[in-house]
């Protein structure tokens, strides 16, 4: 292209497109409700200086500087979003305009929307707001309006979600005549979610808050608890366990306390809409949210068993739907319709919330064969036996010490366990119009797909399980995790579930070749 045959002004850069709906802001009550907290954020300063008398060194001060910097930065910076946030609907578009310090432009076509979300904090609620969720089903909220008045929220559901009844998140405004209750939160199952892993470090993490925040008082909380234990235990022993029985107490009661906030007033709801059905979630004590998931993108159930909780029976519940994001940093994802709690129930929901009589979890599952069992003790003696030698070696250099190399073989019987275990985990079946497959060491995952969410088929087969004879199945879909497995199965039980699953994609492997005439001349090319 010559310079002659160049545009005489260049393109102008693509920009938001233009319309005559207006741009409007967020609710100006968050104004005031910022306020609030920033005049909260300064009370551990002003306690600590004025009635404990901590303030004549500054170094007394440094948690409740700590606090109160964050409580005014948290402030300010929500001031400046509001300022900076305008948002509007148009016919085709959702738009945001929002961004502290850089400038953000966000859209989502509004055929794209699959979602529309209440949330409220405490601080929402007592100001009569809502945070607004508008996803479009990728893995992060495409728009959050954080925050418009409870009556626009419920506004902005109906408009872009035609189909659900206009309601208030979690006050009960939809009828109780289109509604049918699923489920519902039970005080047992606290403990399903309170027995962690992680409690005894969140009661250790808190018994350190609280000591820093009454030390602000000149109170010496450790120091107490010290001189107590000390005197109800008698030895060392003794007084370890104590420490740890208190930590523990901790932990429970901070575990236990979130957990009812989460999700007090839980309810799992199948609404009855203009066109169709929905299953919605209302859970939440100081915070509530309410979440909607149309029953037409419902493609399955999966339930997820951590290995170290199996034996209390608990699990995690999510449905298998276009659009819905499976997972989230903040909160629990949207595809999560129950709180972790016993199996019993969550097959009890299954059985209601699939389509038809056939309950596929109650099905017994086609076992895998010996030669999986072998795989995996395999790889176990494989593993035990590199890592020894690594350990040997480094031993050897004295990196490490020279006893340490002893330590995997030790752990062998364990390894060996391990894979026991994870082949009894496997298991697949087709029942009714339902793809059941299950797998899983750390997880026992059970994926029920239906036959019309199967895009496709992938076999795989590594030179190990050619010499066992055993194949890899994995099944592709649009919804949910995107791609669901059932390793280490026999050839004849693939060909047999694919041809139950997915006879059409069989069929275009086995169609047999037509016959050449043999008149016909061959080509020369």
């Amino acid at each position: 292209m010559t310079t002659a045959d160049a545009p005489e002004h260049p393109a102008p850069a693509p920009g938001p497109p233009d319309d005559d709906a207006p741009w409007q802001r967020l609710n100006g009550r968050l104004i005031w409700v910022n306020l609030v907290r920033l005049v909260l954020s300064t009370l551990p300063t002003v306690l600590s200086m004025v009635f404990f008398g901590t303030g004549r060194h500054l170094a007394d001060l440094w948690p409740a500087l700590a606090a109160t910097g964050v409580g005014m930065f948290i402030s300010v910076s929500d001031v400046v979003r509001w300022l900076r946030t305008r948002y509007r609907i148009t016919d085709e578009l959702v738009e945001i305009k929002t961004g502290r310090l850089l400038r953000v432009y966000r859209q989502v076509p509004r055929e794209r929307i699959r979602a529309v979300d209440h949330k409220a904090m405490l601080r929402h609620r007592l100001a009569g707001l809502r945070v607004v969720v508008i996803s479009s089903g990728r893995s992060r909220p495409a728009l959050r309006l954080d925050a418009v008045s409870k009556e626009t929220a419920q506004e902005l559901r109906h408009e872009l979600m035609p189909g659900s009844a206009p309601d208030a998140a979690g006050d009960g405004a939809s009828p109780a005549a289109q509604e049918t209750v699923l489920a519902e939160a039970r005080w047992y199952w606290i403990f399903y979610n309170v027995i962690n892993i992680w409690g005894m470090l969140v009661g250790a993490l808190l018994l350190w808050s609280l000591d820093s925040l009454l030390d602000l008082v000149n109170l010496d909380l450790t120091g107490a608890l010290g001189r107590l234990i000390d005197h109800l235990a008698t030895g060392r022993t003794g007084r370890y366990a104590l420490w740890a029985a208190v930590v523990f107490v901790l932990g429970f009661s901070a575990l236990a306390g979130g957990f009812i906030k989460e999700n007090g007033n839980f309810q799992l709801l199948r609404r009855v809409k203009e066109d169709g059905t929905a299953l919605v979630t209302r859970q939440g004590l100081l915070t509530t949210r309410e979440v909607h998931r149309d029953d037409r993108r419902l493609r399955g159930i999966h339930l997820s068993e951590p290995l170290f909780w199996r034996w209390i029976g608990l699990t995690e519940t999510a449905v298998i739907s276009t659009g819905l994001a499976s997972w989230s940093l903040t909160s629990e994802p949207a595809s999560s319709i129950l709180p972790r709690g016993p199996i019993g129930e969550a097959r009890r929901v299954a059985g209601m919330v699939l389509p038809g009589p056939v309950q596929p979890l109650e099905a017994p599952l086609r076992r895998h064969p010996r030669a999986a069992l072998y795989r995996r003790l395999l790889w176990a003696a494989t593993f035990c036996g590199v890592l020894s030698g690594l350990l040997a070696w480094l031993g050897a250099t004295r990196v490490v010490p020279g006893w340490l190399w002893t330590v995997p073989l030790w752990a062998a019987p364990l390894a060996a366990a391990l894979a026991v275990v994870a082949f009894r985990t496997l298991g697949h079946t087709y029942v009714g119009r339902y793809l059941v497959l299950r797998h899983g060491l750390s997880r026992r995952q059970t994926a029920v797909l239906t036959r019309e969410a199967v895009l496709g088929l992938k076999v795989r087969q590594s030179l190990v399980q050619r010499w066992l004879g055993l194949v890899s199945l994995g099944v592709p879909t649009a919804a949910g995790m995107r791609f669901y497995q059932a390793p280490d199965m026999t050839v004849d039980q693939f060909m047999t579930l694919t041809g139950e699953a997915a006879p059409e994609l069989l069929a275009e492997f086995l169609r047999p070749a037509p016959e050449r005439n043999s008149g016909e001349p061959r080509d020369s090319h």
